[in-house]
């Protein structure tokens, strides 16, 4: 599921061509980039509240818990804010060369730009290396674990369906700041999910049923379709349909997650597919639109090339500075 998840969150940041309604860009774009994908981030975060709950009735948990944060969250988020800034920089000059344009025009994003948001540091925008946000949220829930196990432990399902309600209306927020710190830095979404994983551990909610997820299934897939339906008439409420839509496929696709067990070495590549893969997008587009691809056919390529790419610089370096990928995936 996390290979499959950090996969599916790379599809997410593909720019599908979809400009003819019902083509098959289209429905990827409204059906996978805005539809079951969307299941990934909220996965990682009941995975992430999970994993935390196990360690509530240890003694100082959450000095531990937060320690450990610093070597597998931190580390790795300043890390990759500067990588990617060095990255897209000379992105930036290479096209500027490239086009003949005087120098730095293609350094789009440090013009007139807050230099925090590029760090990652102002929590209203995003992160200049986009995937960090939620690197930047977890960081800020384990930070506030003692407050998610509170609520959790005393008010239970009050809880999760208020998180649930927050979640839905969070677009709706009047405050522009506040709407955005709860969308990038402290995400409506987020606590919801990181809740339902905690929630899961505290009264041993794991098991699943084959009906159960049947019906799941059934009801997300529907909810998708109706999702589609809203998006080609143009009607209201697509995004909230989309939303809905997330706890069923979440839970009918952990149940029908394949048993058999990949390589090692491939399933810990999905916390650095996570962390690689827009970087290189962008250099695997520059490369592909000098070729006779194009179309749909380039996005594909794209997104293979990105994830595969990203998979070989991490076994690379996990096979010749090892010090280093531990540093710069976290120790995962």
């Amino acid at each position: 599921m996390a290979l499959l998840c950090a996969i599916l969150v790379a599809a997410i940041h593909i720019d599908w061509i979809h400009d003819v309604p019902l083509s098959l860009g289209w429905f990827i774009c409204n059906g996978v980039k805005d539809g079951y994908a969307r299941i990934a981030v909220p996965f990682f975060f009941i995975v992430s509240g999970f994993f935390l709950a196990k360690h509530f009735e240890e003694d100082h948990w959450w000095g531990h818990e937060v320690n450990k944060r610093v070597h597998s969250l931190v580390i790795p988020f300043l890390l990759w804010s500067i990588i990617s800034l060095i990255g897209a920089l000379l992105l930036g000059i290479g096209a500027d060369i490239a086009a003949h344009r005087p120098f730095g025009t293609g350094i789009y994003f440090i013009h007139g730009t807050n230099w925090l948001r590029i760090f990652g540091f102002d929590l209203t925008e995003w992160p200049l290396h986009v995937p960090l946000w939620y690197v930047r949220c977890l960081i800020f829930f384990v930070l506030t674990g003692h407050a998610f196990k509170y609520l959790v432990a005393k008010c239970r399902y009050a809880w999760i369906v208020m998180a649930f309600a927050f979640m839905l209306v969070q677009n709706h927020i009047p405050n522009e700041n506040l709407r955005a710190f709860f969308d990038m830095a402290y995400s409506a979404s987020g606590i919801f999910y990181f809740s339902v994983g905690i929630f899961m551990y505290m009264f041993n909610l794991t098991r699943t049923t084959k009906q159960k997820a049947i019906s799941a299934g059934i009801m997300g897939f529907a909810l998708l379709a109706a999702k589609l339906l809203f998006a080609y008439k143009g009607w209201r409420f697509e995004m909230m349909l989309g939303k809905l839509s997330i706890p069923f496929l979440i839970y009918f696709s952990w149940h029908f997650a394949t048993p058999a067990r990949l390589p090692n070495w491939l399933t810990a590549c999905s916390f650095p597919i996570f962390l690689m893969h827009t970087i290189l997008f962008g250099y695997c587009g520059v490369i592909i639109r000098r070729t006779a691809i194009g179309g749909l056919a380039q996005n594909f390529v794209v997104f293979f090339c990105g994830i595969a790419g990203a998979i070989a610089i991490t076994v690379i370096l996990r096979r010749f500075v090892p010090k280093v990928a531990t540093m710069l995936f976290g120790g995962r």
